[in-house]
């Protein structure tokens, strides 16, 4: 008999659990405690005319939070009376017992009530809380002795804590899953709920972009599930663990979906169905991973992960609780709002309703459970033996850190004009955290000692009982020191690939473009890489200057090739996980290096970050919100993400060179593919004379920057590379010609950084290969010949464009542009030391929106911003410096079409012009009708109708269509317009405007500005200093000597990829004086890219030498 079997129910332990819940019942009924000096008589004689209200939808939440209030007393009491007796007649004795005692406590407690404001008595609370205790007392012979076991058997540890855990959360998910309980219960509600628009077969149209943001908790809730429903999942193989987990996830989402029509203020949408059931085969495809990770190999990571995660979460923690929000309020203000303070737990819980009392419990509980986690890691990583006694004394220090933590928070909300502190949020805090070491500290606890479990448990046996066993029951062993550094290294791609697919669909889902091509072609992709998982690094490369439809989508912070990433990730992870190398993939002190700077980058990320932005249609619009930040990170983060397939690339050191080099190749042909027909599109291939220059497939060059002549000038080193490695006539046929192209390209960028940049780098590569074609024996000659041939023709095309009239009056006024960028350079650093930011920076992407703010420059660009009025999104087009607002229509010339939108004038006199042109990103041709000048002083919305017949489009003589694009733009300085409904009716009354009401935000809608200044710092190490301060630019200088230092001497050793990632880096360093370019994701990935692939490269040189010192100090 196991101990399950063996328990018997204490009745007399119940009794405090009944008086302590009978005093919660009191204490939360007469909540505020506001006595309001009614009589006894008084309240005798109302009492007994207590009326039975008619309550509407409104109040139903509050009738059933009173039955569901009384479930758990009137269960209670009856297990107190009743226990396990069977017998009917002492049954129905205790039940009967148990129903009167409830009905006197809620009639007691009504009574009290009246004499307290604003409480109010009612039959149908009366009649609620009855109904909740008869239902509590009919639950106990049903699943009392269960529950009531529940605690004790998590408290005892072992397998059956677990499952009781698991089972514990269950129950927790299914109670919250139809909060607040306020069921539908007439038809007229019905048909209210239905035309309110919170059901839809894919979202909701009332829940705007929070049915978005729902879907990543939805996922993550319901994963923990699989752990108890899949018990066994060595019954099954990965792929049908992963299909019945889907399954299953999607029927639990449908039954929830559906009670969600059932509750007035219940949202329910198809997406959620599917983001159940990716969360549930998410948990589902945890569970071998969980069996298979070396859970012990992690304890020597644990320390210094919680040390440098203990800053980020404590800014993270003030800046959720609104510390960087509001005004300040000075230290005597501050203190005199402290006798305002109401210190009753859950005083300020009563004055909001339920949905919302919940949610900010559940929130300020989740803020503070990382502290109980912590700590409890922190004491199982110290390989002592006794980390598990005394457990205790270490939950209470557990909870009075939280404690304390939670004081600080509170009390600096004093000082800040939008909040308030609550006392309550310091209990939640104590409680959350002790429960989170609670019960971390049950599932790391061995099975206890029980007659029927003294005996050691035999491997096989204790897998039987439960999946998690043999995992978690390690934890209270201690490996010798040399043990736990030969483990392999943790399986965890599994859920590191799944999690990345799970992102990836739903960038695939949320596209503005269409759905299904986005998903046939990333289904395509992930079956190349599946099939061929080593040639991601071709594809990425190639594929990293092509995939950026920002113009198209309207989407600034999330790109194509973002969610290309991803799905790579996700692939490879799960196609090459077994094989990654356990091995440190950096030699110490460029992991090291690297290590400082990642730190520094995280320092400013979290910096930039706060104060968090309201999540609207304009938190990830525009590069003045805070949000900014995550879009300047992810290059970096992406970096990390790969840093293991990179390491497994360069155990094949040579096939991970001519991958790398085909893949930049490739991605260099595309560029200058675009490059050929932007120019013959626009200006003319030939025509060197005119103001023209190219942006190529950056649509981040919509406010300038230096992004198309830092990737040509970085990639077109790895043609050469290419050729060298592949040393065959066709191949170098085709580098010369590309090299050529290429030059051709970077010199028609007219950037006079970017012309140096190819120059230098050029040299580089000249002079680097012609020494080693010189060590090349019998080839020798012909290399030579190559490389002098690459060389001549680079320098035969972009000779005429460098001596053409553009480009010479660009470098002729060389010196008064550098006065200029001085100028702003000068701007940039006195806005670091007016914020006393020199140390750690102003944080990452926050250049924007300090210029904004900040600048000394006598003028600012034009602002625009969505406005929601009354459940109605439209535009907001401020004034300034020329920002044109536009989107690309497909218009086709000698055709008639009809521009209507609504204005409103919101200050001022407005001027709004609506123009349809050619338009390449920066420069306007021909077009469809001269600018509009539209005067709006009415402050009243009215209508606009213009008839634009499109004529003379197109370049003469050409069979190239020039893209047509509508803009808008504010042209009365002071003053701000208001846009909606925009449309350009064809003469079949087609709508060729999407997004024109701006219901979605951003969505199919760009701009560009005249005005680059206020975008870019214009320095590569200014920008570093000015995001990350002294601290992230010494960390990034030294990361880059440390790169040269070690590729150099390779280079001369006649190592051609060393070679060439110096002409690379070269390239982007020289780019970088004059311009900025980090401020680009995508360049950011590829020079942190080139840079680690550069660093593991020498990894098997290393490890060769090593090997060689071995054998010559051991013979």
């Amino acid at each position: 008999m196991n101990s399950t079997a063996q328990y018997q129910l204490n009745t007399s332990s119940l009794v405090g659990p009944v008086l302590i819940y009978l005093a919660m019942i009191v204490y939360g009924s007469l909540l505020p405690f506001h006595w309001n000096g009614l009589s006894l008589s008084a309240a005798w004689a109302n009492f007994q005319h207590i009326p039975l209200l008619k309550l509407g939808i409104a109040s139903r939440a509050d009738l059933v939070a009173n039955l569901l209030l009384y479930i758990p007393f009137g269960l209670l009491l009856c297990g107190r009376l009743v226990g396990e007796n069977r017998q009917p007649r002492l049954m129905s004795i205790g039940m009967l017992l148990s129903l009167l005692l409830s009905l006197t406590v809620a009639l007691g407690v009504e009574f009290i009530q009246q004499f307290f404001a604003p409480r109010t008595v009612s039959l149908n609370d009366i009649f609620a809380e009855l109904a909740g205790a008869i239902l509590g007392i009919a639950l106990w012979p049903v699943i009392g002795k269960h529950l009531t076991r529940l605690p004790q058997t998590i408290a005892n540890g072992g397998t059956q804590a677990r499952e009781g855990i698991l089972i514990a959360y269950a129950l927790l998910y299914a109670v919250l899953s139809l909060f607040p309980y306020d069921f539908l219960l007439s038809f007229d509600e019905w048909r209210d709920k239905l035309a309110s628009g919170a059901a839809g077969w894919v979202f909701a149209p009332n829940c705007g972009e929070k049915c978005f943001l729902r879907l990543i908790p939805e996922a993550l809730l319901v994963a923990p599930l699989a752990a108890l429903i899949f018990r066994h999942p060595s019954q099954h193989h990965l792929p049908s663990l992963l299909l019945s987990a889907a399954i299953t996830g999607a029927i639990l989402g449908v039954l929830i979906e559906s009670l969600q029509l059932t509750i007035a203020s219940g949202i329910s949408q198809g997406a959620s169905v599917i983001s159940r059931a990716a969360g549930l085969a998410l948990g589902a495809g945890l569970i071998p991973v969980a069996r298979s990770m070396d859970w012990l190999a992690l304890r020597q990571y644990i320390n210094p992960i919680l040390g440098l995660g203990i800053l980020p979460y404590l800014g993270a923690l003030a800046g959720l609780n609104g510390w960087f929000s509001g005004d300040r309020l000075g230290v005597s203000e501050g203190l005199e709002r402290l006798g305002d303070i109401h210190f009753a737990p859950f005083y300020y819980h009563y004055f909001t309703t339920e949905t919302i009392a919940l949610a900010s419990l559940l929130f300020q509980a989740a803020l503070y459970l990382p502290i109980g986690a912590g700590l409890w890691l922190w004491h199982w990583s110290s390989f002592r033996s006794e980390w598990q006694q005394d457990h205790k004394r270490r939950t209470v220090v557990a909870g009075l850190v939280a404690g304390i933590v939670a004081c600080i928070i509170e009390a600096g909300k004093l000082f800040i004009t939008a909040k308030h502190p609550d006392p309550t949020n310091i209990l939640i805090a104590v409680a959350a955290a002790m429960g989170a070491y609670r019960v971390l500290h049950a599932l790391s606890t061995p099975q206890p000692d029980t007659p029927a479990s003294s005996a050691r448990f035999k491997p096989e046996e204790i897998a039987s009982r439960h999946y998690l066993t043999p995992i978690l029951e390690k934890f209270a062993e201690i490996p010798r020191a040399e043990q736990l550094l030969s483990k392999e290294r943790p399986h965890w791609t599994v859920a590191a690939g799944v999690l990345a697919i799970v992102f990836a669909t739903w960038a695939a889902i949320t596209t503005p473009l269409s759905t299904g091509w986005v998903f046939l072609s990333l289904i395509v992709y992930a079956t190349l890489i599946w099939r061929q998982p080593s040639l991601w690094l071709v594809w990425v490369p190639a594929l990293l200057p092509l995939l950026d439809l920002t113009h198209w989508t309207g989407r600034l912070f999330w790109t194509e090739f973002d969610t290309v990433l991803l799905v790579t990730l996700g692939v490879a992870y799960l196609r090459l996980g077994s094989r990654l190398p356990p091995q440190r993939s950096l030699r110490r002190f460029g992991r090291l290096l690297f290590f400082l700077f990642v730190l520094s980058a995280a320092i400013s990320f979290v910096i930039g970050l706060f104060p968090l932005a309201t999540l609207d249609h304009n938190a990830f619009s525009n590069y003045i919100s805070s949000y900014n930040a995550l879009r300047a990170v992810k290059g970096l983060l992406f970096v990390l993400a790969f840093m293991p397939l990179l390491a497994l690339q360069w155990e094949e050191p040579v096939r991970a060179t001519n991958r790398l080099a085909l893949g930049m190749t490739l991605g260099l042909a595309g560029t200058v593919a675009y490059v050929l027909w932007e120019r013959a599109t626009f200006p003319g291939l030939f025509n060197f004379e005119d103001d023209y220059r190219i942006t190529g497939p950056f649509p981040g060059m919509h406010v300038g920057g230096a992004y198309i002549e830092a990737f040509l000038t970085a990639t077109l080193p790895f043609v050469a590379l290419l050729a060298w490695e592949q040393r065959r006539a066709w191949v170098t046929v085709l580098a010369v010609g590309l090299y050529g192209l290429g030059g051709y390209s970077v010199m028609v960028t007219f950037s006079r950084g970017g012309q140096a940049a190819f120059a230098l780098a050029s040299l580089v590569l000249l002079l680097g290969f012609l020494k080693l074609a010189a060590r090349g024996g019998s080839h020798r000659f012909s290399n030579m010949i190559a490389v002098i041939l690459i060389a001549g023709v680079a320098a035969a095309i972009t000779w005429p464009i460098f001596s053409g009239q553009y480009s010479q009056t660009r470098w002729a006024i060389a010196e008064q542009d550098m006065d200029v960028r001085a100028a702003h350079w000068a701007d940039v650093l006195s806005i670091i030391q007016r914020q006393n930011a020199s140390l750690f920076g102003m944080g990452l992407g926050s250049f924007p929106a300090a210029y904004f703010w900040n600048s000394n420059a006598p003028s600012r660009p034009a602002t625009y911003g969505f406005v929601n009025e009354n459940g109605n999104s439209l535009l907001r087009l401020g004034s300034g410096d020329p920002l044109y607002f536009e989107q690309t229509v497909a218009v086709v010339a000698e055709q008639s079409y009809t521009l209507t939108m609504d204005l409103r004038a919101k200050t001022g006199n407005p001027t709004l012009i609506p123009v349809v042109c050619e338009k390449a990103m920066l420069y306007s041709y021909t077009c469809a009708s001269p600018p509009l000048r539209i005067n709006t002083p009415d402050k009243n919305w009215f209508h606009l109708e213009v008839q634009i017949h499109a004529k003379n489009l197109g370049p003469p003589g050409s069979r190239l269509p020039r893209p047509v694009i509508l803009s808008l733009y504010n042209g009365e300085p002071g003053t701000v317009v208001d846009v909606d409904n925009v449309r350009l009716l064809d003469i079949s009354g087609k709508n060729l405007v999407r997004n024109g009401d701006f219901s979605d935000g951003m969505h199919h809608w760009f701009f560009s500005t005249d005005n680059y200044w206020p975008w870019h710092v214009e320095n590569l190490y200014l920008s570093v200093f000015f995001e990350q301060g002294w601290f992230g630019l010494l960390c990034f200088l030294a990361l880059i000597v440390y790169a040269i230092v070690r590729w150099l001497p390779r280079a001369w050793r006649n190592d051609p990829l060393s070679l060439v990632l110096c002409a690379s880096l070269t390239a982007f360093l020289a780019v970088g004086v004059l311009n900025s370019w980090s401020d680009e994701p995508r360049l950011s990935f590829l020079f942190y890219l080139l840079l680690i692939a550069g660093l593991i490269a020498e990894a098997p040189f290393v490890q060769t030498r090593q090997h060689s010192a071995m054998i010559r100090n051991n013979p």
